[in-house]
């Protein structure tokens, strides 16, 4: 029998207040306070008719974070750890009639005075994105049997190989007089019928499991997730109890640099979770979780990564059902060491262990995130093996690594993991590094990485939500603890700082941007990574806009924010990816040297390498490309057709060269290259930016410059007549200057009425922010004579950028030799709402200065090296030079 005691219960805390909250549930709902971290005192009273004759317990699904156990005023339990069920025996102290159970809960807490300091335990992030919660959040019910000779069932799975050997275990409570239990039942296949018989005896333990084979079993899988069903019926002699669930045929595997599923080659396309919704703890509802799993299906993901908290049991079920591949990361991550901390790992991670097993979804599991040598290397052995030992799946000790956070160079772990937040010019100068010959031995899977911040205006978020004012916006310890985590948390200010940078009077076009911006940013680093044979899968971050980051695929309402179906262009299992051609420069000997990739002179050779990386269902056998070079996306200037070369599961392959001349151009125009592969019947395509620039001539011009940073190093190839000089005497007779430093004297030069291009790297003459080009920010154009012939409207438009990708902009200037700022290209981030400049005019006295951290020369990363291998840099320069040249009016 049991009796649901979920509902309303009181809540009493330290200082006198009462309240009605609901169970399941945490306290941090009902109360602006989020940092109550000493005893809460929850209490239900419940009525039993009758006392059963047997035994009784209470079972809790979960309690965050410890709790004692009260009934009829007796302690009758204690439990720590907030993420799995328990049960406490009642039989002595039921009564019939009235009962009043009672339990004081202690809370996770941010102060290092708390009882349990959030570091000190496992909390997870949970208390990163929004803050940490207390209560019987899972739900609570009294089992109560009728025999002396009752047991109870705590929790059953099903789980079966690839070859059919199918096994059921059952988990109970027993009582130590019971020796042999008869256990019966069957299997059903999908169809209902039946496919194996169970008629087994098993001697009585905790654990006992009964095994059957089932003869050429339906595999599941991500794209056929076929489930069979058990039914066992388990008899002591005295009382029969039956219990019902399903379970898979699957297999994952690590073989080389491969997954395997059922032995074929997936590649695991996944994106990051961390447990957050609106009300706080993360138990969504079935409605939810299917709704989330088929949004992000329609994105081309096939699996999701639970990062660093424990998802619900119905999350795992649809998994299951929907065929989304999940990996589950137990909650540890930034530990304080402590004398307790081993033994709470010890104590929690097997009881999380038991709540993933039997779910064929769950084929990887990390035992924590970033960990650093706080975390003794035992622990994490002995844990690996046992979460090898119970659940069959991928195992990693260490999500993100130890060798790149200070903990374990030598790991336990079924694959590689690393977490890259990296720019686009230089990701793959990092996978190049991490991927040696000698550590090519194992599959490497991004645990989470390429996170993109989108703009997000609070003002809009609050209207469209009814509030006021959101609790995890205010820079308040006692409302908003994560503040106290997070110094740079500048949700308080948010207001002013939408105002202060424009942000709040242009932001729908601002916002519309960045979504562009964000979605070339995940575009080219798929793409990047894709063309690497030895990763074999990634987890992007993150799901869903949440309070402290906007890198969600999905906004607040879980709208999608990009359109699904060009997503799914370079977010598939089969992949078109570009190549560039290899080459070197001579500096005193070889060196790398990497070419343009997106701009390009009138006229030049086009050459592009299309890679293949085929994770489909079936070899792309003699596939035929076609081409399409279009003008601003519509007008066709170039076409053609090839014969690619076969793509073999699971590999990836050159599949044909492009090579064509561009055509020619008289001012800077837009191209796309749209290239579709057709093999049996199945189309795959995707498309890049050509940005085409008039090629130009070898120009004199009177300039001096003074340069030792080495900017416009091979300036001379480019110009006539330049004048290198000290940049300090005789400057008033040229017409330009161009400098990567502002001398007094090149100030002056400015005052009294010459031109100047500056071009700054690092700290410089103004003061400059440390920032990302792709990551956390976005980029706007603004009108400006320089760039009158560049059209916007492709969404790809910010590749133009790749070979000028800077890591600086200029912030607040209080320079008052500067009488006027007029941005040209500027910087907008998505995270402080902060304007900063890559490009910009100032007015200083009677004369200009166009300034600009930009890097013209490139150099960084894959970009081109130096500025007369630049397309768009050149393209600048001349720009640059002849707009200061005519007087720098606008037109």
């Amino acid at each position: 029998m049991e009796l649901n005691l979920n509902g309303n219960w009181k809540c009493g805390f330290s200082d006198g207040r009462e309240l009605m909250i609901q169970v399941p549930g945490c306290w941090e709902t009902y109360i602006q306070e989020k940092d109550i971290a000493d005893k809460v005192r929850l209490i239900r009273l419940f009525e039993v008719e009758k006392l059963p004759h047997g035994r009784s317990r209470l079972c809790f699904g979960a309690v965050s974070y410890y709790c004692d156990i009260f009934l009829n005023g007796i302690l009758i339990g204690a439990h720590e750890g907030m993420w799995d069920e328990f049960s406490v025996d009642t039989t002595e102290t039921l009564r019939e009639g009235c009962n009043e159970l009672i339990l004081d809960i202690w809370k996770p807490g941010y102060h290092a005075g708390d009882r349990y300091p959030l570091r000190e335990v496992l909390s997870g992030f949970l208390p990163d994105v929004l803050c940490t919660f207390g209560g019987i959040w899972k739900g609570v019910r009294l089992e109560t049997n009728e025999t002396a000779r009752g047991y109870f069932i705590d929790r059953h799975w099903g789980e079966g190989d690839g070859q059919g050997n199918a096994q059921i275990t059952i988990a109970a409570d027993l009582v130590e007089k019971l020796n042999t239990l008869h256990l019966t039942g069957e299997i059903l296949d999908p169809d209902n019928i039946c496919v194996a018989q169970i008629n087994q005896k098993v001697t009585a333990g905790k654990e006992f499991t009964v095994r059957a084979k089932v003869a050429h079993p339906v595999l599941w899988s991500a794209g056929r997730p076929v489930l069979y069903r058990y039914r066992i019926t388990v008899d002591n002699g005295v009382e029969k109890r039956t219990v019902a669930g399903t379970l898979g045929f699957r297999e994952i595997s690590a073989e080389g640099t491969k997954i395997l599923l059922n032995k074929e080659p997936v590649y695991a396309r996944g994106i990051l979770h961390w447990g957050y919704y609106e009300k706080i703890i993360p138990t969504p509802d079935d409605m939810t979780v299917l709704s989330e799993i088929q949004n992000v299906k329609q994105y081309g993901f096939n699996m999701i990564k639970h990062c660093l908290y424990l998802p619900g049991e119905n999350y795992l079920r649809i998994a299951d059902e929907t065929g989304m591949l999940l990996w589950i990361e137990l909650p540890l991550w930034l530990p304080e060491r402590t004398d307790r901390l081993e033994g709470r790992i010890r104590r929690e991670f097997p009881a999380m262990l038991d709540q993933l097993a039997g779910h064929p979804s769950v084929v990887a599991v990390s035992l924590g995130c970033e960990l650093d040598s706080k975390v003794d290397s035992h622990v994490l052995r002995d844990m690996y093996m046992l979460a090898k030992e119970k659940l069959h799946v991928l195992v990693r000790d260490n999500s993100g690594s130890g060798e790149c956070y200070g903990g374990l160079a030598v790991d336990y772990a079924d694959f590689s993991d690393y977490h890259f937040y990296a720019e686009l010019q230089n990701m793959e100068n990092l996978l190049e590094t991490f991927t040696p010959v000698w550590k090519r031995n194992r599959p490497w899977v991004f645990g989470e990485f390429c996170d993109s911040d989108t703009l997000r205006d609070m003002q809009v978020l609050r209207n469209e939500k009814g509030v006021g004012c959101f609790d995890w916006e205010k820079q308040d310890e006692v409302i908003n603890p994560v503040s106290l985590l997070k110094p740079d948390f500048f949700l308080g200010s948010h207001d002013e700082r939408m105002v202060k940078s424009g942000i709040r009077e242009a932001y729908p076009e601002l916002k519309n941007l960045s979504y562009h911006h964000s979605m070339v940013h995940r575009k080219t680093t798929l793409e990047q990574i894709r063309a690497f044979p030895e990763i074999g899968g990634y987890n992007i971050t993150s799901i869903r806009d949440v309070p402290i980051a906007t890198s969600g695929l999905f906004d607040d309402f879980m709208r999608n924010k990009f359109d699904p179906q060009t997503f799914r262009t370079f977010n598939n299992e089969v992949m078109l990816l570009p190549a560039w051609d290899l080459t070197r420069i001579w500096l005193n000997s070889d060196r790398v040297m990497s070419v343009e990739r997106y701009g390009f002179f009138s006229g030049e050779r086009y050459g592009l390498h299309l890679l293949v990386s085929n994770y489909g269902a079936n070899d792309l056998r003699e596939p035929v490309i076609t081409y399409e070079l279009k003008k601003n996306g519509k007008k066709t200037v170039r076409q053609g057709t090839i014969s690619g070369e076969t793509a073999e599961k699971g590999k990836v392959v050159q599949t044909c060269y492009m090579n064509f001349h561009l055509p020619p151009a008289e001012k800077a125009d837009n191209y796309i290259l749209s290239v579709v592969l057709e093999c049996g019947g199945e189309i795959f395509r995707n498309e890049w930016p050509v940005f085409l620039y008039p090629k130009p001539a070898k120009r004199n011009r009177r300039m001096g410059v003074f340069d030792p940073v080495h900017v416009f190093d091979t300036i001379e190839n480019i110009y006539e007549g330049i004048e290198k000089t000290d940049g300090r005497n005789n400057l008033e007779h040229y017409e330009l200057f161009l400098c990567s430093m502002l001398t007094p004297e090149i100030i002056r030069y400015a005052e009294n009425g010459g031109a100047v291009f500056y071009v700054q790297r690092g700290e410089g003459s103004i003061p400059v922010s440390h920032i990302a080009f792709w990551r956390e920010g976005m980029i706007r154009r603004f009108p400006h004579p320089l760039f009158k012939e560049l059209e916007e409207g492709n969404w790809m438009e910010d590749l133009r950028y790749f070979s000028c990708a800077t890591d600086t902009a200029f912030s607040d200037i209080a320079d008052t030799r500067f009488h006027t700022r007029r941005p040209i290209l500027r910087r907008y981030d998505c995270r402080e709402w902060r304007a900063d400049d890559y490009l910009m005019e100032l007015g200083c006295g009677k004369g200009r200065i166009i300034a600009t951290t930009l890097r013209l020369e490139g150099g960084m990363g894959k970009q081109p090296m130096f500025l007369e291998n630049n397309r768009f840099g050149r393209y600048l320069l001349d720009k640059v030079c002849d707009w200061l040249l005519t007087g720098g009016a606008d037109e």
